[in-house]
């Protein structure tokens, strides 16, 4: 039975891999409008909330009419636009932070704006420019390489936001143990040809992280909640981002996604 699931999903990669791609863009949308809603959408923030709709729909038509050559041609645009949104959003974050001439590293990374936080846009439309322009072995080892990058943006995120408690309590560290040790092993398996033993060690490890991102989001939800009668909403959306952790889940099942055998090899060397 799983052999069969196994079988199906190799044979729908590609959709599966931009569909993954498109809810990816959906749920990072809602994550940035819940923290820009706090600034009343001060600026440029609406920029990324503009953008999220029109990946998604790019996405959308590109799964319907996937032989259209200027869908494929708009598709590629949308996703360069969205590494353009990525980039500029972090140096928006970052010139956000530094409200004077001199400020501390601290001031600049931890107390601010997330600045590991808007790059989320350049790896999602990567990953979906990667799924529909490669084939083959080379599609899988970009793939894995941009999952490792993923882990390692995760870690930062993880660092920086968790830096704003001096990492206490302790398990705290453990989303930066997990999402490293992930993303040692996308790169190993990008540029390496692993034997089933140690296919079977990656895909533990995905598991591990998927377990870190479900328990993360636990200890947030606790957290937001703790000494209140209720559920106090402006809490659950700007103390403790509930969606922060479960980026380990997402990454995980990526990270298998992306060992999924190709159906063909066919068109191996294409590329965008």
């Amino acid at each position: 039975m799983f052999d069969r699931l196994i079988r199906i999903a190799s044979l729908n990669k590609t959709p599966l891999l931009l569909g993954m791609m498109g809810i990816n863009f959906l749920l990072t949308g809602v994550d940035v409008l819940i923290a820009h809603s706090q600034n009343n959408f001060f600026r440029w923030e609406l920029i990324p909330l503009i953008y999220t709709p029109l990946a998604v729909l790019a996405i959308l038509v590109l799964l319907i009419f996937k032989s259209n050559i200027r869908v494929k041609r708009v598709f590629q645009l949308v996703m360069w636009l969205g590494v353009f949104v990525g980039v500029i959003g972090t140096v928006f974050h970052l010139f956000g932070n530094a409200t004077f001439s001199r400020e501390t590293l601290h001031r600049l990374l931890v107390e601010g704006s997330p600045v590991a936080a808007p790059i989320a846009f350049a790896g999602i439309s990567c990953y979906a420019l990667v799924s529909e322009g490669y084939r083959g072995t080379s599609r899988r080892s970009k793939l894995l390489i941009l999952v490792g990058l993923g882990f390692w943006g995760s870690v930062a995120a993880a660092f920086l936001d968790h830096a704003r408690l001096a990492f206490i309590p302790g398990y705290t560290l453990i989303p930066l143990v997990t999402g490293s040790l992930a993303a040692i092993a996308c790169f190993y398996l990008a540029y390496y040809q692993a034997n089933t033993t140690e296919i079977y060690i990656f895909f533990w490890i995905m598991v591990l992280n998927l377990f870190v991102g479900i328990l993360g989001f636990g200890f947030h939800l606790l957290g937001d909640l703790a000494g209140t009668q209720g559920i106090v909403w402006a809490r659950m959306m700007y103390r403790n981002p509930l969606l922060g952790p479960l980026l380990f889940c997402n990454l995980a099942f990526l990270g298998g996604l992306s060992l999924l055998p190709e159906q063909t090899a066919a068109h191996e060397d294409n590329s965008i």
